[in-house]
Formats: C-alpha cells, structure tokens, sequence
C-alpha cells in the first residue's frame, strides 16, 4: 500500500505552479487515456489521495500503480494526467507538470543530511534550511529507476533514460542518460520543438 513520506520538515516554502498543458490537449487527455470507468474512478480517488499525502496539489486524471508504494512530501504539486510509478519516493518537496510519466523505482534523494559542519558527525548534521525543490516541468519522462538529486530542475520535454542519475538541472527537450546523466541528442530540432510547444503548452499572460 501507498505509504507517507517519513520525512519531518513540513514544505514551508510556497511553491511554483506545474507546467501546465493547454486546454485541448487535456481534453484529448479526457478522451484518449480516461474512458468513463477510469474518470468515474478517480474523481473518488484523487481528492482522497491530496488529503491522504497532504499535497497543494494532485490534477485531474493523476495515474499511480496501485498497490505499490508512494512516498511524496507534504505540500508538494503534481500536475494534470501525470503518471508516478511503483516505489517513487521525494521526501523533498517536488513540483511535477502537467503530463509528466515517471516510470517504477524513481526516486528524489539527498539534501537530507550535512557534511561540512565541523564538530558535527554527518548522522546529526541536518539541513537548518528547507529542502530544496525538484522540479518536473511539462512532458518529462523519467525512466525505471531514475535517481534524481534533489534540488534540480528537469526542463520540460526531457527524456531521461532508464537507471540513469542525474545530478544537476537539464535543459528542455533534452534526451540524458548514464551514471551520472550526459547529453545524448536534442528531442526535436528547434522547429520542431516550437510546433510542440505550440501544441501543447498552455499560453500565458495576454
């Protein structure tokens, strides 16, 4: 069963909004992904979860693997038709944009402890701050079992290969992979990657 994050720091900062997808392709989400059993499912199920994991935030159509564990910080945001998989774990706060699929066995880690304070053994040396946030913007993908630190920012339409780490921000579009993540290939071509956002990125400002 989904299980609370053990960690104590309440998220105390106010945290940015998710990418958001404009509006037709949430209502291709609606009609390609729900289906009227799977919709009826989840407006039961998705304000439980936001109170269960005290998040600001959990979208319409949000998609876990049921029956798998979940450790999520309070006060975190996760955006519309997103996906976290089995065994996902930020005990950071972390916002998620719209559409992002995070595959089984991600997880969000460091920041927890502290290594530089003399006199202090590293065991006892927690963070006098707040945890930093993790940021997934629109459209990423992270693949099984992807170690992110947290703190960073994934730019949205990243791709993040399977067992990779990643240890500092990563551009948008940008395909990464390895120990710790390299640059692979670009998603689109700059062309490309304006027609994509034009397609799918809600507009801002008037």
């Amino acid at each position: 069963m989904p299980r609370k994050s053990s960690n104590k720091r309440e998220v105390t900062q106010a945290l940015p909004e998710p990418e958001r997808a404009n509006d037709a392709i949430i209502e291709r989400c609606r009609n390609e992904i729900e289906g009227w059993q799977k919709k009826l499912a989840r407006k039961f199920l998705v304000p439980w979860l936001k109170r269960k994991y005290r998040l600001a935030e959990l979208g319409e159509g949000f998609h876990w693997q049921r029956g798998k564990s979940l450790v999520i910080a309070p006060g975190s945001k996760v955006g519309r038709f997103a996906y976290l998989g089995g065994g996902f774990e930020a005990h950071g706060p972390v916002v998620v944009g719209d559409l992002c699929m995070v595959a089984a066995g991600c997880k969000i880690v460091g920041a927890d402890h502290d290594y530089n304070r003399v006199g202090d053994p590293t065991r006892l040396a927690f963070p006098e701050a707040g945890r930093p946030v993790t940021t997934l913007g629109l459209d990423v993908w992270l693949g099984q079992r992807v170690t992110l630190i947290e703190g960073i920012t994934i730019g949205r339409g990243a791709v993040i290969g399977s067992g990779s780490m990643v240890t500092k921000d990563v551009e948008p579009y940008a395909i990464m992979a390895g120990v710790p993540a390299r640059f692979i290939k670009w998603r689109f071509e700059p062309e490309e990657i304006a027609a994509h956002e034009a397609a799918i990125m809600q507009r801002t400002g008037a």
